[in-house]
């Protein structure tokens, strides 16, 4: 039995330090709190983002800002234009939706302040609203991820009990395409030694690209908290042989060994090519101060991404994400200050990251950027 319980929120919109590389987001949004949908696998279960007394009621006790809309026509004219991204920590579309339409009015407060969106699901509600949406997409940038980790009803409802069927989320992705949504799926969590096989990760892929998704992304699970405890219950009572498997693998960490996600990513990757899948989301492109400057930052997070993929130190990395925030930042065009001579007076730019700037601002592309987006 599923309990709403109604809540006013003080605040609606967070800000990221850092902007997200993988759905291109510097805001989320959450207009509920707990998903009826029980997924097995959530990390949303963690204390991080738990408001919940028991983990346990995160499916059966669904928090419901009901002044989210008004909050949000308030917070929205304070802050700069840019990605929104909807369900980090619960399904946007869940069955609460059908009964307070929260999503629907939130989106309606974005459109006619010129927001553009990212929304994640599982949910078939989404196609509620597709003309909203495509006059989002219209008026500056919509993207919709569906979460597809298999096609397999057995699997399915072990690892996502309430959550529509995989076949009826693929039709999501078609439907969404075809009205002129950007639409992909969110392959994701991989989850070890039971999804990971080489028929699974084929048909995922392969059915992302007959339903002419733009995208489809991947990676492996991670063990957190809650989740933890969760999951690994989950795997006593059905796959109790896993047990020592996992433990190896994740070896008290909260992410499977390095080696292990960066050959499952290979995999994924070499199908993604096969089936000419693009793996990442293409960054947005609406208008904002100077567009060279987002240009060059979007490089640099995607070569963060890419490098990310493949198991790169985590600290090299993030000198990307650093140096794309404070390129973001500046109050004037990095083609002046490249012009100038200045680039290395930007925080974060050290020669390395500066010859990847020059060789954009030069030549309009990055060698390496491309490399790494068509080769493993």
């Amino acid at each position: 039995m599923v309990r709403y319980i109604e809540i006013e929120s003080k605040t609606l919109i967070n800000k990221l330090k850092y902007r997200d590389n993988w759905f291109w987001n510097i805001y989320t949004l959450n207009p509920y709190k707990g998903c009826q949908f029980a997924c097995n696998y959530c990390d949303a279960i963690t204390e991080k983002y738990l408001v919940h007394r028991d983990f346990k009621d995160f499916s059966r006790e669904i928090y419901v800002k009901i002044n989210a809309p008004e909050i949000l026509k308030r917070e929205a004219r304070k802050i700069g234009k840019d990605v929104i991204a909807f369900g980090g920590v619960t399904d946007i579309y869940q069955p609460a939706e059908k009964r307070y339409e929260l999503t629907r009015k939130i989106l309606e407060v974005l459109l006619k302040e010129g927001f553009p969106v990212h929304l994640g699901t599982k949910s078939t509600l989404i196609l509620r609203d597709i003309e909203l949406l495509r006059e989002i997409k219209e008026n500056s940038w919509c993207t919709v991820t569906v979460t597809i980790t298999t096609f397999s009803d057995q699997f399915a409802k072990i690892f996502e009990p309430l959550a529509p069927k995989p076949r009826e989320r693929i039709r999501v992705v078609k439907n969404l395409v075809k009205e002129g949504i950007d639409a992909g799926v969110m392959f994701t969590p991989i989850i070890p030694f039971i999804l990971d096989n080489d028929e699974n990760l084929r048909e995922v892929i392969k059915e992302t690209s007959e339903a002419k998704a733009k995208y489809l992304l991947h990676g492996t699970m991670t063990l957190r908290s809650n989740q933890k405890i969760r999951f690994l219950n989950l795997l006593r009572k059905r796959w109790p042989k896993l047990i020592d498997k996992y433990r190896e693998l994740y070896n008290g960490g909260t992410e499977p060994k390095r080696d292990y996600m960066v050959e499952i990513n290979r995999k994924a990757f070499k199908l993604c090519k096969r089936y000419r899948v693009r793996d990442y989301i293409e960054p947005p492109s609406f208008h904002r101060g100077f567009k060279e400057n987002f240009e060059v930052s979007y490089s640099l997070l995607l070569l963060a991404y890419f490098y990310e993929m493949r198991g790169k130190n985590p600290y090299a990395t993030w000198a990307y994400h650093k140096a794309a925030k404070a390129i973001e930042e500046l109050k004037t065009s990095i083609k002046k200050l490249y012009e100038e001579g200045k680039l290395e007076e930007i925080k974060g730019i050290g020669k390395s990251i500066k010859k990847t700037i020059t060789e954009y601002l030069e030549k309009g592309r990055i060698a390496k950027l491309e490399e790494l987006k068509n080769k493993w």
